[in-house]
C-alpha cells in the first residue's frame, strides 16, 4: 500500500499522540456541561478547550496541535454559527491560492496562502435555526491557537504537473491570522520537504533541514 508524505505524517502524529497521551480513558472527564450557545464564539471556545484538555495530555498534543473556528453567516439574520475543531497540519492548495490571487503566472508566498485560508465561502442554501428557513450564507475559516510546531503543508494538487515557485522567508509572523494574543505566531523555517515527481503515487521525497550546530541546510534523499 502507498502512502502519501503529508497522510504518512498525519497518521504518524495521531499514533504517538494516542501511544503517549498519559490522560487514560477511565480518567477522562464525562461531558456533562451544557452545551454551548452555537452563537457565542466564548461559549463554544470554552467548552472545546475544557474538553480537549481533559481527554489530551501528549508530547503530540502539547507541541503540534492548535485549534481554528470555521464561523458560519446567514445572509438574512446575519447570525453566527460556530464550530471549533484541533488541528495539527495546515492543508494549502497552491493552485487555488494562486487563482485566488488572480496570478498568471505561477508564483505563490506562505502569506497568501493564509490569507486564501481566511477567504469566504458560499453556500446557495444553509438551513438557519434562527429564521428556520434556508438562506444563502458565507463561511469562513479562523486561526484561534496556532501550534508550538507549525507543519504547513503545500498541496499542488492530484495527478497533476502544477510547478510553482515558493516564496517563503526563514522567520515568518503570523499574528495576524491568529485569533489569540497568546497563541504562537511567530515561526523560524526549520526545515522543507519537496516531493520530486508528476503525481503523488510516485517520485521522491527530499527533506532539507537545518543543522543545529552551525544552522545550515543539510539534505536527505
Amino acid at each position: 500500500m502507498f502512502m502519501s508524505f503529508p497522510k504518512l505524517i498525519l497518521f504518524l502524529l495521531i499514533k504517538i499522540h494516542e501511544e503517549t497521551n498519559i490522560i487514560k480513558e477511565s480518567n477522562q472527564i464525562s461531558n456533562n456541561t451544557p452545551i454551548p450557545n452555537p452563537h457565542d464564539f466564548y461559549s463554544v471556545y470554552n467548552d472545546f478547550i475544557q474538553y480537549y484538555n481533559s481527554t489530551n495530555n501528549s508530547i503530540i498534543s502539547n507541541e503540534f496541535y492548535g485549534c481554528f473556528n470555521s464561523m458560519t453567516t446567514c445572509y438574512n439574520c446575519k447570525c453566527n454559527i460556530h464550530n471549533i475543531q484541533s488541528m495539527n497540519i495546515l492543508f494549502f492548495p497552491l493552485e487555488e491560492v494562486r487563482k485566488f490571487k488572480n496570478r498568471s503566472k505561477n508564483e505563490v508566498s506562505i502569506i497568501e496562502c493564509f490569507e486564501h485560508y481566511e477567504r469566504f465561502d458560499i453556500y446557495p442554501s444553509f438551513y438557519c435555526n434562527i429564521c428556520r428557513f434556508s438562506y444563502p450564507a458565507y463561511s469562513v475559516s479562523k486561526i484561534i491557537n496556532c501550534p508550538k510546531t507549525l507543519i504547513i503543508n503545500l498541496n499542488r494538487g492530484r495527478g497533476i504537473e502544477f510547478n510553482v515557485k515558493i516564496i517563503f522567508e526563514e522567520y515568518m509572523d503570523l499574528r495576524n491570522f491568529v485569533i489569540n494574543p497568546d497563541s504562537p505566531y511567530y515561526y523560524e523555517l526549520k526545515g522543507v520537504i519537496s516531493h520530486f515527481g508528476s503525481n503523488d503515487e510516485g517520485g521522491h521525497f527530499i527533506a532539507f533541514c537545518k543543522n543545529s550546530n552551525d544552522c545550515k541546510c543539510i539534505s536527505f534523499y
